[in-house]
């Protein structure tokens, strides 16, 4: 009997129609197995959320996350700060805790069950923080620079996360190689602003080159102008001219008040010298008894003296005022134009 001539095709197509099987896909990064120190600062943290101390649980989730870095200790640590309305440092965990894992439906590590619940949550909840603060997106011309808020250092540019802060107005900074920006910015709730910070650091190279290649120079006292004690003060026009201009009119102010004294005491003079010769001629032995000429005798004799210490004090006061007036221009004043840089919820604990 003949052998079907099909047999080899049809036997071709069947296995053409059988399923290959998939390469297995790499398994998912998890976390290690926590340390004895991890387990104990996890109970602990139970604990306190136990007992209704919410910051103080949140603390050591705070610590957990220096110590591991892992998803779920940024997780509890966003959750714990929304419960105490922190909400700039809970959005701050909770983007974390979002890079860090991924989606429900394409997760970056091993998740346990339930993630899905808990990821909901987490956004609710960032949602809810965000309306109650402001994001920067904090960009920088030089990369590595560090990055300050308020004067707090969020890290180095690129900043690859926006930062999170209260409504109102911040001081956004960057630093690099001896260069410091500064920017102030307002920000609303529910609010995105984007700062560009622009650090100009060929300008404080090409200034530190020209600085070196001319050199020390004399300063009017012989010394060096690298010199700190030769140096003389860099003071802003207005301070300077206000202070010469106070000394300056408190020494003509108290020229006047001399001078007033000067004539007063003249009339005093004269006055006293009337009173006694009323004096001599009512009595050849003085003021034995007293009386209205003596009286008027020591009026005028006290003017005198009052107006003599007086006249003499004023003019003084107004010599030691002039001299101030031109030291201080002389001190405050700048030797020569110059530029000068300055350097500058509820608690869901998970693993994973």
């Amino acid at each position: 009997m003949r052998r079907p001539l099909y047999s080899p095709i049809l036997a071709l197509a069947l296995l053409l129609e059988c399923p290959i099987p998939a390469a297995a896909e790499p398994p998912l990064p998890r976390r290690p197995a926590p340390t004895k120190a991890e387990q104990d600062l996890q109970e602990q943290a139970r604990r306190l959320v136990n007992e209704g101390r919410i910051a103080d649980a949140r603390d050591v989730h705070l610590t957990l996350w220096r110590l591991t870095g892992s998803a779920s200790d940024a997780f509890n640590v966003g959750m714990l700060s929304f419960r105490l309305h922190e909400y700039a440092t809970a959005a701050e965990f909770l983007t974390i805790y979002f890079d860090r894992v991924g989606t429900p439906d394409a997760p970056k590590i091993w998740v346990p069950p339930g993630f899905k619940d808990n990821y909901e949550l987490a956004r609710v909840n960032f949602a809810e923080a965000r309306r109650h603060i402001g994001a920067l997106d904090v960009r920088v011309s030089e990369p590595g620079a560090d990055v300050l808020v308020d004067g707090r250092q969020l890290g180095v540019s690129p900043l690859t996360a926006p930062v999170f802060v209260t409504p109102g107005q911040h001081r956004v900074s960057a630093q690099f190689a001896g260069v410091h920006v500064e920017q102030p910015v307002a920000v609303e709730a529910g609010g995105d602003r984007t700062v560009w910070l622009v650090l100009d650091t060929r300008a404080k190279a090409s200034g530190a080159a020209a600085a070196a290649a001319a050199g020390p120079r004399s300063s009017k006292t012989g010394g060096l102008r690298g010199s700190t004690a030769a140096q003389r003060s860099r003071t802003e026009p207005a301070v300077r001219w206000w202070t010469v201009g106070a000394l300056a009119a408190s020494s003509a102010a108290l020229g006047v008040v001399g001078g007033v004294a000067v004539v007063k005491a003249n009339a005093a003079t004269d006055e006293r010298q009337q009173a006694h010769r009323r004096v001599l001629a009512m009595s050849s032995g003085g003021c034995p008894g007293g009386g209205p000429a003596c009286d008027a005798f020591a009026a005028a004799d006290g003017d005198v003296k009052t107006m003599t210490g007086l006249a003499v004090g004023a003019f003084i006061g107004a010599g030691l005022a002039a001299a101030g007036a031109g030291v201080a221009a002389y001190v405050l004043g700048p030797e020569v134009p110059i530029r000068v840089g300055s350097t500058p919820g509820a608690l869901v604990t998970v693993s994973w």
